[in-house]
């Protein structure tokens, strides 16, 4: 609207008896045009429209009050009005006390107590009550997580069940020991067992590379060690040719004989000959040739000061002189004293084993007799009979390097271990 709107139409502006779309109109005209604003809302008027509402507010003298009929007040009584006749029954009880009492006549609790007063009553109790639910089942939550872990514990560390009866039967728990259910064999082996179960999977040694477990376990399951192939080259057969001794043997050679040396610089041992003034100790090679010999010595023992070659074997002998006369042994029928140094791929082998276990008697050992380190072997697998003395496989694993001593020694005589 561009024009000022009429004076009538102000007074009807402010009266609010204009249709919808003018009072729309003359609103916004009157929101920007202060002068419009001031006339329809000037004193004089102001105090003429309050002078109206006073009139229209108080009742004519031959006016009938207003009351709530009787439907009225049974809807409201039930809460069955709708929203504005509720607000208009509400209103109109607040003042009038005829009208309550007849809404208390149909059994409904006065205005003061009206359903929808009762709602917000009701309000902070409906979420007091879910707090306190909430909370409760928290607390429970906790306390069954509290109390589950002492349950089970309890459970494990109780009396097992009886066994008494034949129709109870034990609990899983109460067998602690299923050891000789799952394996075939277990030995105590330095810091670790050593177990074989029923399929004859080897455990225990897991560090060794396959192929040096699979030697162990084979020596397990059978009972028996490989015959080392070098032995076979240092074995002697007694000569019917006779000597200066009938045994070919006149004081006795202790070691190194028909057995593999670790070292290129042996030291060689033999039992002392009654009334010697010296000794001498001879190396030869496979074909005879002298490799190193000792200057005279006055004990029984002399370590080789040249390096001797790996996989190669060697020969000894050792000359006592006595009263001017040199005294040989070995001779004539008995077999030369043969030993073999080791050759460098079965030495790094045992390295590797070595390095993964060092205290391992049972691996040592195994690969010990099969490389023909005889001694070597024969300790270890004592050790492992003192920490298994009552496992069968130990002891015969024992027995099994002593035979093959014997076996590869030919005619000479065995010294004994304790």
């Amino acid at each position: 609207m561009t024009q000022h709107p009429t004076k009538l139409e102000l007074q009807d502006y402010r009266r609010r008896t204009l249709a919808p779309d003018v009072f729309l109109s003359v609103q916004r005209h009157v929101a920007d045009c202060a002068s419009c604003a001031m006339q329809s809302d000037s004193p004089a008027d102001l105090a003429r429209d309050l002078e109206d509402l006073h009139s229209g507010l108080l009742d004519a003298p031959d006016e009938t009050p207003y009351h709530l009929s009787t439907v009225e007040a049974m809807a409201y009584a039930r809460n069955t009005a709708d929203e504005i006749d509720s607000e208009i029954a509400e209103s109109h009880l607040a003042v009038c006390e005829a009208c309550r009492a007849e809404v208390q006549r149909h059994h409904v609790k006065p205005p003061a107590l009206k359903p929808r007063a009762l709602v917000n009553w009701w309000q902070p109790l409906r979420v007091a009550a879910v707090v306190s639910c909430g909370i409760l089942v928290i607390l429970l939550v906790l306390w069954l997580l509290r109390n589950k872990p002492a349950q089970h514990t309890e459970q494990a560390v109780g009396p097992p069940p009886a066994t008494s009866s034949p129709q109870s039967s034990p609990a899983p728990s109460a067998t602690p020991e299923v050891r000789p259910t799952e394996f075939a064999l277990v030995l105590n082996d330095g810091t670790r067992e050593v177990t074989v179960d029923k399929q004859g999977t080897l455990a225990g040694l897991e560090r060794l590379p396959s192929p040096l477990q699979q030697r162990v376990r084979a020596a397990l399951q059978s009972g028996k060690l490989e015959h080392p192939s070098a032995l076979v080259q240092l074995k002697g057969q007694p000569s019917t040719l006779l000597g200066k001794s009938r045994t070919g043997l006149p004081f006795e050679l202790v070691s190194p004989l028909a057995q593999v040396v670790r070292t290129e610089q042996p030291t060689f041992r033999w039992r002392p000959l009654a009334g010697a003034q010296s000794y001498t100790v001879t190396v030869t090679d496979a074909d005879l040739n002298v490799v190193a010999t000792s200057p005279p010595l006055n004990t029984t023992e002399w370590r080789i000061s040249n390096r001797l070659k790996d996989g190669v074997v060697y020969s000894w002998q050792v000359t006592a002189q006595k009263d001017g006369a040199g005294i040989t042994s070995p001779v004539l029928p008995a077999p030369q004293a043969k030993f073999k140094v080791i050759d460098r791929a079965t030495s790094e082998t045992l390295q590797q084993a070595e390095r993964a276990y060092p205290d391992s008697h049972l691996t040592l050992g195994v690969l010990y007799a099969e490389a023909g380190l005889l001694d070597e072997a024969e300790q270890q697998l004592r050790e492992l009979v003192r920490s298994n003395p009552r496992e069968r496989i130990a002891i015969k694993l024992l027995d099994n390097v002593k035979a093959l001593r014997v076996s590869a020694s030919g005619g000479f005589p065995q010294k004994v271990q304790k």
